[in-house]
């Protein structure tokens, strides 16, 4: 069980990529400075040769952090870069897919396998921990292009493109 220190410096590691990546002080600002994915839910993992990505739903209310709006629901897009292998340890994926929490932080500078030399992929540059809730928990390495935040009006119809704000 992680302590609420842990957190902190989990959080202040997602904190630090987010800021590298296109769009990604947009996320932090959409969280009024305290990005937390707990219970959001992965709509869709495209695992794609070209365009690979990973879209979450996620609430969020202001008010448990400094007493701001409320509810606000939208899906993060995490764009991935073309240029890796990216990596998938996940178990767990369902019809409901609710996370526990999701943290980024910067991954090691372990070489990709022997079978990519030469091809000019390297492994990602962002590693995602996903811990469990009701749904899938594991690891995820790729190095992120950009984020996107599309508000929705209903969190249980986020993958519908009906409930998108425009």
């Amino acid at each position: 069980m992680t302590t609420a220190l842990d957190d902190d410096a989990r959080r202040a590691a997602t904190i630090d990529v987010l800021r590298t990546i296109d769009g990604g002080a947009a996320v932090v600002e959409w969280f009024s400075g305290h990005p937390n994915f707990g219970d959001a839910e992965i709509l869709r993992l495209d695992l794609n040769r070209r365009g690979a990505s990973l879209a979450l739903s996620q609430s969020f209310s202001a008010k448990g952090h400094n007493g701001g709006a409320p509810f606000r629901h939208a899906i993060f897009t995490f764009y991935f870069s073309e240029d890796d292998v990216i990596e998938v340890s996940m178990h767990g994926f369902s019809h409901q897919n609710v996370i526990g929490g999701m943290w980024l932080r910067v991954a090691d500078e372990a070489k990709p396998d022997a079978s990519f030399i030469g091809t000019g992929l390297g492994r990602g540059d962002v590693e995602f921990e996903f811990e469990p809730c009701f749904g899938p928990f594991g690891t995820l390495r790729a190095t992120i292009s950009k984020i996107t935040i599309t508000p929705v009006d209903d969190d249980q119809k986020a993958d519908d493109p009906s409930s998108m704000i425009e």
